[in-house]
């Protein structure tokens, strides 16, 4: 008889446990951005969701009817925070080390971007997220760190940023260098407004000028300028000496020759903080953004934002290319969105595979909707130039569902 009670008794505190707390309730909240910034968080690009994994595994009498699928809560895991110290040591290994001896035009653009520490501390709070997104990618494609602050000249990190003249994105690319690193543009839908897509074509582009230009600096004057004129001042010049301090190579744009300045400055600032009376928001937490492909079936922002329990409201300002929240057909189905949230990976994203070389690997891929060269190449471990050149495509080609791929031996 005892045994029964005993029994009975764990039976019904077992039914009395309180549900899951939902991880997107006042867990590692993401800082507000500020007034003019175009996006509440990001990160880096790590985690996926799988096309087969978006329905609720609720059983049917506890389910009500939905017209979006919602994640159950035994999927949803708890985020796990980063502090401003990772972004800011990330971004520190790969600067080079005389960022703050780079001349007087760089110290008058330091003093410019400190003259209000605590404020710039704030804006730097504010795009903590998205600085270690493309942070974190800058790495992966083994450039300087210098460039982590590209968006940051540019238009202060916002997705959404539309510039005078025709650039847009985060990284004020203009239209024809996007399409031809492979950007989608397309009726409801601008590939620049993508974090994920206009990282992947600008970090590309990026790598191109590299290997036109070599040094970090030659670059970012290509970069702002454009490289057919960066060309012909080597030419005028008849040497390919640069110094942004001394205006060398002559005949650019004293905007160029700032550009690298601007670099510089934001660079020691980070790098020595304290030589110009600024802290860092090194404590801070916040939640990183991960690239997450969506389904075949999604047609809003509204009803993905549904299935993995976050808001709308963020993952619209995060993801602006798609005009109205609305996912148009032919266009890539990778949204930025807080990594915490999110059900089981999608392996399109999230396998780091060995190497094509090793034992059973593939030899070729066939391309799935929502796909593009940089979840492809992000994989199977290989760089976007590696699966051009194998496959002989160009600078602009957009790989389409169907597709094979070869993957280099």
């Amino acid at each position: 008889m005892q045994l029964v009670l005993v029994l009975t008794l764990l039976a019904f505190l077992a039914g009395c446990q309180p549900a899951a707390v939902r991880p997107d309730i006042a867990v590692g909240a993401a800082p507000a951005t500020s007034a003019g910034t175009g996006a509440a968080s990001a990160g880096a690009p790590v985690a996926a969701l799988s096309p087969e994994s978006t329905e609720a595994e609720t059983s049917p009498e506890a389910a009500p009817v939905q017209e979006t699928p919602i994640v159950a809560e035994s999927l949803l895991v708890a985020p796990v925070p980063l502090r401003g110290a990772d972004v800011f040591a990330r971004i520190n290994r790969g600067l080079s080390p005389n960022s703050c001896a780079a001349g007087s035009n760089s110290e008058r653009w330091r003093e410019r971007y400190a003259s209000s520490p605590a404020a710039l501390a704030t804006r730097i709070e504010n795009i903590l997220p998205l600085l270690d997104f493309v942070s974190a990618e800058v790495e992966r494609a083994g450039l300087p760190s210098e460039f982590v602050f590209i968006p940051l000249v540019e238009s202060w990190y916002q997705p959404g940023a539309i510039g005078s003249g025709g650039p847009a994105g985060m990284w004020q690319m203009i239209s024809s260098t996007a399409r031809n690193h492979g950007i989608h543009i397309q009726s409801g839908y601008d590939g620049r407004l993508s974090p994920v897509e206009s990282t992947r074509a600008a970090l590309s582009y990026l790598k191109t000028l590299q290997g036109m230009f070599g040094g970090w600096e030659s670059i970012v004057m290509a970069y702002n300028a454009g490289e057919g004129r960066m060309m012909r001042a080597f030419a005028r010049s008849e040497n390919r000496n640069v110094s942004a301090t001394q205006r060398r190579p002559h005949g650019l744009s004293n905007i160029t020759y700032d550009y690298v300045a601007k670099l510089q400055a934001l660079s020691c600032l980070v790098s020595e903080p304290s030589r110009n009376g600024l802290s860092l928001p090194v404590a801070t937490q916040f939640v990183p953004l991960s690239p997450i492909l969506m389904n075949a079936e999604t047609r809003t922002l509204e009803q993905f934002a549904a299935s993995q329990g976050t808001d709308a409201g963020e993952l619209r300002r995060l993801n602006p290319g798609y005009k109205g929240g609305k996912i148009v057909a032919g266009v890539p189905r990778l949204v930025l969105t807080p990594s915490g949230l999110r059900s089981s990976p999608n392996p399109s994203l999230t396998q780091n595979a060995a190497a094509p070389a090793s034992a059973g690997a593939p030899s070729t891929h066939q391309v799935r909707a929502g796909e593009s060269l940089w979840s492809i190449a992000h994989r199977y471990n290989l760089s976007i130039e590696q699966l051009r050149r194998v496959n002989r495509l160009g600078g602009g080609t957009v790989v389409r569902p169907g597709q094979t791929l070869k993957l280099p031996p």
